[in-house]
């Protein structure tokens, strides 16, 4: 997978998990302070902040070495 497809895989999930979580309060399949404490987690699911793309890292394409035999990244040109 690739970051793209897990950043998708995430936003997909978290709305998943708060119908399943509401479709079994409402079915009082869980106790009263069960319910107490998913309804807190769901309240949490709903503030929390919105799930970013991560952006594009330049790649290594090869590790030269300085005048002083330290390793240095040669990193590939981005593209526009």
């Amino acid at each position: 997978m690739d970051d793209h497809e897990i950043v998708a895989l995430a936003k997909g999930v978290a709305p998943f998990v708060v119908e399943r979580v509401a479709e079994a309060v409402s079915k009082a399949m869980v106790s009263d302070e069960l319910a107490a404490q998913i309804a807190s987690a769901v309240r949490l699911l709903h503030e929390s902040p919105q799930i970013a793309e991560a952006k594009t890292v330049p790649k290594i394409i090869r590790v030269e070495r300085d005048e002083a035999g330290n390793f240095m990244p040669v990193y590939d040109e981005p593209k526009a």
